[in-house]
């Protein structure tokens, strides 16, 4: 009878976990659709298009995932979404399963599943196609796996580590923070005897040959991520402070403040859960290694579902006594917390129109907007795409296909590519990101439509193009004040002349020459 109950109470616990996983895919399905996709997300749809072991910013993952679903959804928001909503559904799975490895039960699951489901951040990251969706499962399922390690002391689990962190690395390189604070924190805890076994070391082979690949086209290419790093941290990261990266972890999660840091204070301080310490240096560890490489806040955001899991499970073994009170009072605070966020970032739920509040938003250049950087970078595109794509056509079959397309940045090209794609429409040239890997090394054809973008351009398109072709005719202007390239100018130019094809020559030489092994 014993072996019943439990098995009934097992089946009940995996079906509150599967209900939750549920509603967090169907809310990012029921909203896919209010946001035209990211600027990013076009970069990733165009690296999807040429497959490889490495681009410029980012490992070779998001390109497979985006090839995936392209191919099997077409080229539509809906098919790059869903992905993302589909890893954020199953985050919640391990969530809820690393809570019942724990011994928590149906409170600590649905405390645990809330914290990560009802997070604005967590809404907001699932929201978008890009690494960092599938980067926070990666995170939260390395840290399951490296519990079950400790909790069986089986070595085999360094084999499904060193799996998952290859994995891992090859959608984003951050993971690498995690995987440090990790291997610090066992070494200085009682766990350090595990690394004493042969499948320690054939874990880190099966990570190092997942890895290799991505690191063979590094070297080849002279090592772009380490140009990006440089280029990021002389554009974006030199606005990052130490008071503004604290701040950002203490209101990314707001809605269930008090749990996490209660429970950071318990798995380090409290005796009677010594054996868990472990977690409570991983996260502080974790957070002060991505602080000292200045990076953004929202960078440790892959850490706090481990607090999530925890949270749940404290407070249900040491509140037992007033856990359905308490649960409620819980789950009241993070829809008020929530409810409140979305006054700072409506990502999903928001339209621009009620996101909007005079210069209440701080951007990455560490200057104030109207509107969240991630909303005005998702409209626009298709605008632009479909301008784009209707004048390459108007063109005719002979002109169109003497008609190159020059973009001033990957977001564009890649919206050019993404709204392009039922025409045919040739591979767009972009001054950024791994587009300087596929332009022409020389303009040879005699129409060139230009996009242009005054978003940190200091050229006058107006009396820049004449001097480079012989005839420019501004085509079209994007008008959209919620667009944070608000005024793109779109023109049809003809006959580039000797210094516009000098001029292009000039700067796809400068552009590829970082990536030039000497």
């Amino acid at each position: 009878m014993s072996d019943l109950k439990q098995m009934s109470s097992l089946k009940k616990e995996w079906y509150l976990i599967l209900f939750f996983a549920l509603l967090k895919l169907l809310i990012h399905l029921f909203t896919f659709d209010n946001y035209e996709l990211h600027r990013d997300a076009y970069l990733y749809y165009a690296q999807s298009q040429h497959l490889t072991w490495g681009y410029l910013a980012t490992p070779p993952s998001i390109a497979v995932v985006g090839k995936i679903a392209t191919s099997l959804l077409g080229n539509s928001t809906f098919a790059l979404r869903l992905f993302p909503a589909l890893i954020g559904a199953f985050s919640v799975v391990v969530i809820g399963s690393f809570v019942r490895q724990l011994g928590g039960r149906y409170y600590a699951i649905a405390i645990a599943s809330l914290a990560f489901i009802l997070s604005p951040a967590y809404l907001h990251t699932n929201a978008l196609f890009q690494p960092v969706s599938f980067n926070h499962f990666y995170w939260i399922l390395s840290a399951y796996l490296f519990f079950r390690l400790i909790k069986s002391g089986n070595p085999q689990f360094w084999l499904w580590i060193g799996l998952v962190f290859g994995l891992g690395f090859l959608n984003k390189y951050s993971i690498v923070f995690l995987y440090l604070g990790l291997g610090i924190s066992m070494l200085i805890t009682s766990y350090r005897h595990l690394y004493l076994n042969r499948q320690f070391l054939w874990g880190c082979l099966i990570g190092l040959v997942i890895i290799t690949p991505n690191l063979v086209w590094q070297y080849q290419n002279n090592w772009p991520v380490l140009h990006h790093m440089d280029e990021l941290r002389r554009t974006q990261l030199v606005h990052v402070s130490a008071a503004g990266f604290i701040r950002d972890q203490l209101l990314m999660n707001a809605h269930v403040l008090l749990l996490w840091i209660a429970t950071v204070a318990v798995l380090l301080f409290y005796g009677k859960e010594r054996k868990y310490r472990l977690f409570g240096l991983v996260f502080i560890i974790t957070v002060l290694l991505i602080l000292i490489g200045s990076g953004k806040g929202y960078y440790t955001l892959g850490v706090y579902p481990l607090l999530f899991v925890f949270g749940g499970y404290l407070t249900e073994k040491y509140l037992a006594k007033y856990i359905k009170p308490l649960f409620v009072a819980i789950v009241v605070f993070m829809g008020i917390g929530l409810y409140i966020s979305l006054a700072f970032d409506g990502i999903p739920f928001l339209t621009f129109e009620q996101a909007a509040s005079k210069s209440a938003f701080r951007w990455e250049d560490g200057k104030q907007y109207d509107i969240p950087q991630d909303m005005a970078d998702m409209t626009g595109w298709k605008e632009i795409g479909e301008e784009v794509r209707n004048l390459y056509v108007s063109l005719g079959q002979e002109n169109s296909d003497n008609c190159e397309i020059f973009t001033n940045h990957y977001g564009q090209g890649g919206a050019v590519m993404f709204y392009g794609k039922e025409v045919d429409i040739p591979q767009p040239i972009s001054t950024t990101g791994s587009f300087v890997f596929w332009a022409p090394d020389s303009i040879e054809k005699d129409y060139v439509i230009y996009v242009h973008s005054d978003l940190g351009n200091t050229t006058n398109p107006d009396s820049l193009l004449p001097t480079l072709f012989d005839e420019v005719r501004l085509e079209k202007v994007i008008d959209n004040k919620f667009f944070r390239e608000d005024g793109t100018r779109i023109y049809l130019c003809k006959d580039p002349n000797d210094m516009g094809r000098e001029r292009y020559n000039e700067l796809i030489r400068e552009l590829r020459s970082p990536f030039i092994r000497n």
